[in-house]
This record gives structure tokens, sequence and C-alpha cells, in this order.
């Protein structure tokens, strides 16, 4: 199973993943984290360049990289696919969907951009405010986290696909333990599915 865990910038993506993939381990489950981009790859470094204004590229040339980068951990995630029960993806595909999406891209190419690799079978947006998201990031922000209007835009972009697509949504305003059981009620009821 590949449970993602998305949202936009300062979230708690990254303690929501580890939160969960303790939980699961705990519980005897096999379990490894991913998290894209993957800044130590040759691609996640171009990634990191541009972020912080170091490259530029055009939006479709950005999310072509953003794509290329997962496909760079492709024999990885298989890999860790085929040894443990749960994969939890810190961002995966559908944040280049949401982030695509809201530069004006066409949905359907970029879902193309990923044709191939393994996909999710649940995904959680963790939604946050802006101005939840910039209380939370004192230090150095990207690109896409100092433009105030475009923070909005993906917000919306997070809960319009979700809707679309079938994504479920948490508030991660909430105490992070709070929202860490939300998660694992959601994943319970989808692993009683199974």
């Amino acid at each position: 199973m590949i449970v993602v865990i998305e949202g936009s910038d300062q979230a708690g993506k990254k303690t929501q993943s580890e939160l969960l993939a303790l939980a699961l381990k705990k519980s005897k489950i096999r379990t490894k984290v991913f998290s894209f981009p993957d800044y130590t790859t040759p691609l996640g470094k171009e990634i990191d360049k541009f972020l912080h204004g170091k490259r530029k590229f055009p939006p479709q040339v950005i999310h072509c990289i953003l794509a290329a980068n997962r496909w760079e951990k492709l024999s990885e995630i298989q890999k860790a696919h085929s040894e443990n029960s749960v994969i939890i993806m810190n961002r995966y595909y559908q944040s280049n969907l949401v982030y695509g999406v809201a530069n004006g891209l066409d949905l359907k190419w970029l879902q193309g951009l990923d044709d191939g690799l393994p996909k999710a079978d649940l995904v959680i947006v963790l939604d946050v405010s802006q101005g939840e998201s910039f209380l939370r990031k004192k230090t150095r922000r990207d690109r896409f986290e100092k433009d105030t209007e475009f923070l909005k835009k993906i917000s919306k972009t997070y809960k319009n696909l979700a809707k679309k697509l079938g994504w479920k949504i948490i508030d991660a305003s909430k105490a992070k333990d709070d929202v860490h059981n939300e998660i694992m009620k959601i994943l319970s009821s989808k692993l009683a599915r199974i």
C-alpha cells in the first residue's frame, strides 16, 4: 500500500509522515518513507536551485524535472514496495498536479508525466491556512513560500483536486497528535476495506 501525505508548505507533512511510520512500525508493519522532491539526486539539486532563485525554468520544464525526480527513485520505490507493507510518501506526484494546475498547466498532461510510477492507494491532504503556514516557518522561504497569492491558489487547488480525485482532507491546524489520530482513523478504515 502507498500512502501519500500531501499539503501546502508547513502543513506538517514531514511530521505526520514520521508519526505514521512510527505507529506502523510499533504495530510490526514494515514501512518505508520517501520524501519528494528528493534533493539528494542530480535533478533534486536542480529543483533546490530553482526553488531558491538560482535557476529559472518555464513551468512546463520545472514540472517535468519534478516528475523526473520521482523517476530517478523508481527502482528504490519498487524495491521498497516489494519489501514493505506500507510505503509513506511525504509528497508524491499529487503535489506536481496541484502546483502544475496552479501554474496554468493541463491536468491530463501533468498526470501523463507520472504514468508508470506506482500509484497511491490513499492520499491525505493536510490543510492549513496560509497564516498558519507562515507562523510555522520563520526562516528561509523558497520562491513558492514567499508568494502569498500563489499559496492561496495552491490551497484552493488542493481542495478542488481532492474533491475531484477522491483525496482525504484533514484540518492540519489542530495539534499534531490530533492530526495523527485522524490519519490513523482514515488508514484503518481504508485497510478494513482491502
